[in-house]
């Protein structure tokens, strides 16, 4: 990753407090102004994929509102995000995303006036991921009128989602002829994601749009001939194409630089461990003998065991990265008043197992994680009886850690999952296979391990279906872990694989949406109210509908 331009003159909001509407849109449009003053496209480019990749990195592992809402990790710690309590609250993500599209609208200009066809289409790739990101959390946002204070635009109107996804699938069509026509050389210096390979970008841009199509499929009456028009372009398909960046492991740019549960970003141990993976997950790795288990999560501390001879007794696992772990065998003393006190709850449930998960919707009773009575020795955060995540997102860098936006993997699930409903020629089981095959790979697991685990009979699709439905959906959401965006959009639109009663989870709704920010309501409140006025019910809370979902 090469060093990144500095974003000049951004003010502190905290001196805006005070501010009129007037003021603060007006500063957003010197905010825009200053981003891009004295720069190129080239620079901007590397500033923009840094800043959306590690965008939507914080979603996958720093936040765990998405990944707890997916089941992939639960908290063992103040645990509110264990059964979507972070939904009730004014979600600002589209900011930070409007912060980037500022940055990303500088660059087409540049790019234009510099006649850079080919960086316009990226660009334009970005603006329609970020938009995308938007609408899909959020419902109506605004679109066609963003990013115009310098034109005096300073309340842009909220667009109907169905304009926006019509808007985002043509400017992905107008990105795709622009790098087709363009004949610049794309810095690899400054090109963090595919080094100046700009085949990959074109197939990026096509995947991008099989992804919105399948997303719209239900709502968009032309969507089955779309989607197989753009499954016959390029798109990424192989293990090592993914739009992804890798980290150098140093301080620096907002330690963006650095993985985040690093040492550099955390430097206790104390937030990393509130981080387990959830049972859900666990179970589903433990019974199609996934190899990625070993890689993503470390073996329990001290393992229960119904066998008295194990009392005691230590052994040493050591992982596919080569990672050490010890663990010791406690046995289920009945006659111990603290361990009987649990043994007769459902909290102590996984025994005789090395690899536990906490229970899904898990309320804040972390020392009741799989019956951890002793906590005295476990500290504020310990529970011996749970794993934890490996010591690989320990690490401030490592090859397989990515600030992940779109995996290959991905991609061929969704061509698995047009296939099967008969939206593209062909059988769904060489797409299912290529995707199982591409997140293996790209999680170091080896060829020979590759094939053996095709080779399981829980792997094969079944004949009818729905069955094959609930087989891609089961492999794309092991795939998309720490992709907890697109984990949650499409748990959301397929409600697959079906984990909604999970644990604790019953009684819970599913959120449906990213209540809009608190800011709206003062600064662009008419654009506001026509926005909720679309959702159904039309109030701005976590379980109206929006047009995707009606």
């Amino acid at each position: 990753m090469k060093p990144i331009i500095k974003i000049f003159s951004i003010m502190a909001i905290a001196g805006l407090v005070s501010c009129s509407d007037d003021e603060l849109r007006t500063y957003d449009s010197l905010q825009q102004k200053d981003a891009v003053e004295s720069v190129n496209d080239p620079y901007l480019l590397a500033s923009i994929i840094k800043k959306t990749a590690l965008f939507y990195q914080k979603m996958g592992f720093d936040s765990r509102m998405l990944p707890g809402a997916v089941q992939h990790m639960e908290s063992n710690y103040q645990s509110g995000d264990n059964f979507y309590s972070g939904f009730k609250s004014p979600v600002n993500d589209m900011y930070t995303a409007m912060d980037i599209l500022k940055l990303i609208d500088g660059g087409i200009g540049l790019a234009e006036t510099r006649d850079s066809k080919t960086h316009q289409g990226i660009f334009k790739i970005f603006r329609v991921l970020l938009f995308s990101y938007m609408t899909d959390f959020y419902g109506d946002v605004y679109y066609s009128e963003a990013l115009k204070a310098r034109e005096g635009i300073l309340y842009p109107k909220y667009d109907r989602q169905t304009d926006i996804y019509t808007g985002l699938l043509k400017e992905l069509d107008e990105a795709n002829a622009l790098m087709a026509a363009g004949t610049e050389t794309i810095s690899d210096s400054y090109d963090l994601m595919f080094a100046g390979d700009k085949t990959k970008w074109q197939k990026f841009s096509n995947s991008l749009k099989l992804r919105l199509l399948m997303r719209a499929s239900a709502k968009l009456p032309d969507a089955a001939a779309m989607i197989a028009a753009t499954a016959s372009t390029p798109v990424l398909s192989e293990a090592a194409e993914n739009a992804s960046i890798s980290y150098i492991g140093t301080v620096g740019g907002e330690n963006g630089n650095s993985w985040t549960g690093g040492p550099l970003n955390w430097g206790t141990i104390d937030n990393f461990d509130t981080r387990r993976p959830t049972k859900t997950l666990i179970d589903k790795l433990t019974e199609l003998n996934d190899p990625r288990m070993q890689i993503w999560f470390a073996p329990v501390e001290k393992p229960w065991t119904s066998d008295p001879a194990k009392n005691g007794v230590s052994f040493t696992t050591t992982d596919p990265n080569g990672y050490t772990y010890t663990s010791t065998w406690e046995y289920i003393n009945r006659k111990n008043k603290d361990i009987a006190a649990y043994a007769t709850k459902d909290i102590l449930i996984d025994s005789n197992k090395v690899y536990v998960g906490f229970i899904a919707g898990m309320l804040s009773d972390w020392k009741n994680g799989n019956g951890h009575y002793d906590i005295a020795a476990g500290g504020t955060v310990g529970n011996f009886k749970v794993s934890k995540f490996s010591k690989l997102f320990r690490e401030d860098k490592h090859p397989l850690l990515k600030a992940m936006v779109m995996n290959s993997d991905e991609v061929q699930f969704i061509l698995a999952e047009a296939a099967a409903k008969g939206l593209v020629s062909g059988g769904a089981d060489a797409y299912y296979r290529k995707g199982i095959t591409n997140s293996l790979l790209r999680w170091g697991v080896s060829a020979d391990a590759v094939a053996k685990y095709l080779a399981q009979p829980s792997i094969a699709l079944p004949a009818d279906k729905a069955g094959q439905l609930a087989k891609i959906a089961d492999q794309k959401w092991i795939g998309l872990f720490m992709v907890s965006a697109e984990a949650y959009l499409d748990l959301r639109r397929t409600r697959l694989p079906n984990i909604f009663s999970n644990g604790r989870l019953s009684g819970f709704p599913f959120p449906e949406r990213y209540r809009y920010p608190g800011n709206e309501l003062g600064q662009n409140k008419s654009a506001y109210d026509v926005g909720v006025s679309s959702l159904t019910p039309a109030v701005d809370d976590q379980f109206s509908k929006m047009w995707l979902l009606k």
